[in-house]
């Protein structure tokens, strides 16, 4: 830690997809140690260093968050795997489902006195991240209070090291990023007069740093650890499976090491063995009536499903409870005097109470260690495929693994370790993991962040900040009565369409992520109509705005002054009267290059306006940094089949705004 930082409080968030962890620090003029780390284990309706990663806006008789949700709510669990971008498939299935839920959200009497609003349907799963995390800096800040004196969080700054998969997408980085940052200021409002540092770390190297923390403390002894030989970090959890190597340059006097590989990672945690038992077991095991029935248990809110979100029912909830115990303490082919049999409970009313062809008897399911064998594979044998990659990468390199650390919630599962200790025969290495009493392996994603966070043994992450600005372009788009007033609405003299002008396709939203070795990218495409004769001069407009909205996910909406009008207004005069700044993109196309520009000029002859014309396709694209922004509008740029740049185009006009210095903390 850079002594000019001084004493401030650091708190690690490990959102996870399963469980979420947080833990804090107060930094003094001592160098801080693993165990000035406090862990919060105070939360709301049981304790323990985690807490599920579940929230329900349901009227229940349990909690609102985490522990003991009560079993008549509408659970929504697993939204960490709904940040990142879906599929083309899972995106149409999605709209699917919400349209098919756009019935329910009638505001009449009726649903309003039975409490039957699905608030979740006109959230995004950023909404609800958000919202969950707000209850979870409640508790973290109880925690503190409990600890410190009142207005000790008055008087230091508050930094973030927020977690997140080692493979994560940039858009799940930033949403992720966005929620935390916006639950804990609404929490700790004091983060919004002395602002701390928010930095992002990767969880298998926070992960690690608590690993080398403790292997330090204990001598090494238990590691076998040599200098010159590496060892791999694998944090298993609930969502993703994630790993990083290090080699180790030197044991003492100090212990100081080196990154091996980069860091790997993939979706094969403890939920995928969760997503079989529910959406392929069940439905095989059950006859589609009681499968049907199970889903619908409870009535009342369930008559609704969760839109594009994952939202368990009160069935689902009840099996997946039952089959907890099953799935922690799988070890695979059971010994000579086993059975391999296990038996779940079904409710009441589900299911006839014997049907050997189902495996059902005495009202009970029959889960065979062959069900659970296949249950666990595609996460095993992901697991094992992201070590083998590992320790091929570090192979090449001609060094040696010595050590495999095992940490994460769903390293404790048996069948999981022997199947890894079956991979260590192929590569002689040791493999260690916490006992079941040593909880390090649950909170070593936590602890290790916090270290992280202060420099301990190890470079900090660099700083991120947010952006400071909505940026988007002014365009005009095809009128609609519910998003456009009427003053803006005139005809196309080209096409006789009827358009909306001055709206803003938002391209970049306020509190978007912008680390220091990564800049936010994002291009549009406009379409610009020339008469043959007409005036091939034009401008665009780039909009910057600290203005409340919109949210991360909006589009357009925002009404501007004409132009002309904006172009007579001086800046000053714009920014005080709407907290916006006009950035201008002046263009002249008759500067293009001659082969360039018979290319980009399509002669349009409209049968029937009876006007010719011709239509010019025109890109911005803009590029934020943590110094400033970039807007470049270019002119004939194409894309290849593969998706990338084909030809780069002609660059028209590029200018540049600067950013306010009080965005760059080091």
């Amino acid at each position: 830690m850079s002594s000019s930082q001084g004493p401030r409080f650091v708190i690690s968030v490990d959102y996870g997809t399963t469980y979420t962890g947080v833990a804090w620090v107060l930094t003094t003029a001592a160098p801080p140690r693993l165990q000035d780390v406090k862990v919060v284990r105070t939360w709301s309706g049981g304790l323990g260093p985690k807490v599920p990663s579940k929230l329900t806006y349901s009227r229940n008789g349990g909690e609102r968050f985490g522990y003991n949700i009560g079993t008549d709510a509408y659970v929504l669990q697993w939204t960490k795997l709904e940040l990142e971008p879906p599929s083309r498939p899972k995106a149409l299935q999605n709209l699917i489902h919400s349209l098919e839920e756009t019935r329910l959200l009638a505001f009449n009497l009726d649903n309003v006195l039975v409490d039957q609003i699905p608030r979740h349907l006109i959230k995004t799963a950023t909404d609800i991240v958000t919202d969950y995390l707000v209850e979870v800096a409640i508790w973290v800040r109880r925690d503190i209070e409990s600890e410190k004196e009142a207005n000790t969080l008055r008087d230091f700054p508050i930094d973030l090291v927020i977690t997140h998969p080692a493979t994560w997408h940039s858009r799940a980085k930033n949403l992720t990023f966005r929620a935390v940052n916006a639950a804990f200021r609404h929490v700790f409002h004091e983060m919004n007069d002395t602002p701390g540092i928010a930095r992002l770390a990767t969880e298998p190297e926070a992960c690690a740093q608590y690993t080398m923390r403790v292997a330090q403390d204990q001598g090494m002894a238990t590691s076998g650890l040599r200098k010159g030989e590496c060892f791999v970090v694998v944090d298993a959890g609930g969502g993703t499976v994630d790993l990083v190597s290090y080699k180790v340059e030197e044991l003492s006097p100090n212990f100081r090491v080196s990154k091996a590989t980069s860091v790997s990672g993939g979706p094969y945690g403890a939920t995928l063995v969760d997503r079989y038992f529910i959406e392929r077991f069940l439905p095989q095991r059950l006859s589609p009536e009681d499968y049907s029935s199970l889903m619908n248990l409870g009535g009342g809110e369930e008559r609704h499903g969760g839109g594009s979100h994952k939202v368990f029912a009160s069935g689902e909830q009840i099996m997946l409870t039952r089959f907890e115990n099953l799935k922690h303490g799988f070890a695979g082919q059971p010994g000579p005097n086993g059975t391999g049999k296990n038996f779940i409970d079904l409710p009441e009313g589900i299911g006839l109470q014997d049907a050997p062809e189902r495996g059902i008897s005495n009202g009970q399911l029959c889960v065979t260690w062959r069900d659970l064998e296949d249950m666990f594979r595609d996460s095993v044998e992901g697991t094992l495929r992201l070590i083998t990659e590992q320790l091929v990468q570090i192979d090449l390199q001609r060094l040696r693994v010595r050590t495999v650390f095992l940490s994460g919630g769903f390293s404790r599962n048996e069948y999981l370790f022997k199947r890894i200790t079956e991979l260590t025969r192929g590569w002689r290495f040791n493999l260690l993991r916490g006992d079941e009493q040593d909880e390090g392996s649950w909170t070593a994603v936590i602890k290790g962040a916090a270290l992280m966070g202060l420099g301990v043994g190890c470079e900090m992450p660099p700083p991120c900040v947010e952006c400071p600005y909505h940026i988007g372009v002014v365009v005009s788009k095809p009128f609609n009565q519910y998003d456009h007033d009427q003053a803006q609405l005139y005809t196309d003299t080209f096409d006789s369409r009827p358009l909306a002008k001055d709206t803003i396709q938002w391209m970049v939203a306020r509190g978007d992520l912008i680390t220091r070795d990564e800049a936010i990218v994002e291009n549009t495409k406009l379409i610009k109509k020339i008469r043959r004769n007409g005036n091939k001069a034009g401008s665009v407009i780039i909009v910057a705005s600290d203005f409340d909205g919109p949210s991360e996910n909006a589009t357009a909406g925002m009404h501007l002054p004409s132009e002309s009008a904006c172009k007579e207004a001086p800046i000053d005069t714009l920014l005080a009267t709407a907290s916006r700044q006009e950035i201008f993109l002046d263009y002249d196309l008759r500067v293009m290059p001659t082969q360039q520009a018979h290319a980009m000029f399509q002669a349009v002859d409209d049968p029937q306006t009876r006007v010719s014309y011709y239509r010019v396709e025109l890109e911005v694209e803009i590029s934020v940094s943590q110094s400033g922004a970039r807007f470049d509008l270019i002119c004939g740029r194409t894309v290849n089949m593969m998706g990338g740049v084909g030809a780069p185009g002609h660059l028209l006009v590029s200018k540049m705004m600067d950013f306010p210095d009080t965005m760059h903390r080091a």
